[in-house]
């Protein structure tokens, strides 16, 4: 039988059991956890005192409250990012996106919630050099993983490059996305850049990526260059608990000594 020590903080320990038997199979991923009630009598605590603990684990997004279900151990694993490796092989599929999710063996898909011209917002006209009132080609897509929000994606090219390529209109604009579509029309993409920020999620990104008010998010804007001119900026928004971001590069003082 568990003993909650009295001498100890009884939620902070509850949540620390609660963690284990995730970790050791008892609450497997997905699977529905014990009713607060339940835990409750089992543990021989108050029923607010349970609550508490497991409000840690959903903000920590360890669990989750799913509709209908009840409180859910997290079905996902780790999603990882390899900024690098990501772009170089974005040709094995329809956009580095679907590659990354479907090496993890989860099924990727993508809603698009826009697809047309529109003002971009200040700091994104202002990377891609646009003159006052010149717009963009919007690209607006939710992706999922095992039918779960994991990533909010706002792609914006300049329109006076956008609007002469058609296939920058559709959902599925082919293997390699809009990259390889943006290649065919004279503009390879040769050069990247992202700045990593984190925040807290906006009233829409909350609803949409189903978060908990105090799980943060990861904001990249990602940049990317063709001749080296700025050809689309895309602006991330990545459940933060769900990410693992990872950056490698070669360092240029070896370059120097040898």
């Amino acid at each position: 039988m568990t003993t909650i020590e009295t001498s100890r903080s009884q939620y902070a320990q509850i949540a620390g059991l609660v963690r284990r038997r995730i970790a050791d199979g008892t609450y497997p991923a997905g699977a529905a956890l014990p009713s607060e009630d339940r835990l409750a009598d089992e543990l021989g605590v108050s029923r607010p005192t349970v609550n508490k603990a497991l409000v840690i684990l959903r903000n920590t997004g360890e669990i989750k409250v799913r509709r209908g279900a009840g409180t859910v151990v997290r079905s996902l694993p780790t999603i990882f990012r390899d900024a690098k490796k990501r772009y170089a092989a974005r040709n094995q599929g329809t956009g580095a996106g679907e590659v990354e999710v479907s090496r993890h063996a989860l099924k990727s898909s993508t809603t698009y919630r826009e697809i047309g011209q529109a003002t971009p917002p200040p700091a994104v006209a202002e990377i891609l050099g646009l003159a006052e009132g010149e717009l963009t080609l919007l690209r607006s897509r939710i992706l999922y993983a095992d039918g779960e929000p994991i990533q909010i994606a706002d792609s914006y090219i300049p329109w006076r490059v956008a609007e002469g390529i058609a296939d920058l209109f559709k959902e599925n604009a082919g293997r390699g996305g809009s990259y390889g579509r943006l290649a065919d029309a004279g503009h390879p993409v040769t050069r990247f850049a992202e700045d990593v920020t984190v925040r807290m999620p906006t009233d829409d990104e909350q609803r949409t990526l189903e978060l908990e008010p105090t799980q943060p998010v990861f904001e990249i804007c990602h940049v990317a260059y063709s001749h080296d001119h700025p050809i689309e900026v895309c602006m991330h928004v990545m459940t933060g608990h769900l990410w693992k971001l990872h950056y490698e590069w070669d360092d240029p003082t070896h370059e120097q000594d040898a």
